[in-house]
């Protein structure tokens, strides 16, 4: 990849509404732990360089995680509603209700930074995702997980 090209960010405007969110947080974050870590200093406090380390581990954390933040919100591009509820294929932002053995389960297909199993959303990227991703109702994909092989038949997209 050349250094010049920004990679392009695909999310939906609820990833892009949690980071905003998450950013705005974290500035006030940082600005918390700044504003102890001052206050330690000119007090000369009874906190311990060990209180003062986690303190400044975490204003780095929370300054790192808004550069990666304002990374992604400078470089971006939505997902749109009616471009991902194209019935005809599977797409990124698709919702795939699929049948593995008289199991019926839905997926979201969304980008790696979207990806929540917890939400079934399974990233574009994952053996599964990439299996997924053009494929259409009728169509059966294989993934193997484990040394097993999984077919799931797709019975809806949308």
């Amino acid at each position: 990849m050349f250094p010049f090209i920004k990679k392009k960010y695909k999310i939906t405007k609820e990833k892009e509404r949690e980071l905003r969110q998450e950013l705005k947080k974290l500035e006030k974050d940082v600005i918390d732990a700044a504003n102890r870590l001052e206050e330690s200093r000119r007090e000369d406090s009874d906190e311990d360089d060990a209180n003062l380390g986690i303190i400044a581990a975490e204003k780095q954390a929370f300054e790192k995680r808004i550069k990666e933040i304002q990374s992604i919100l400078d470089n971006y591009e939505i997902i749109e509603e009616k471009k991902a509820c194209t019935p005809n294929k599977v797409e990124l932002g698709s919702t795939v209700k699929v049948e593995d053995g008289g199991k019926v389960m839905e997926f979201r297909l969304v980008s790696s930074l979207e990806a929540d199993p917890l939400k079934n959303y399974i990233s574009d990227k994952s053996p599964l995702g990439k299996k997924l991703l053009n494929a259409k109702v009728g169509d059966t994909v294989e993934v193997n997980v484990r040394g097993n092989k999984i077919r799931y038949k797709i019975l809806e997209i949308c």
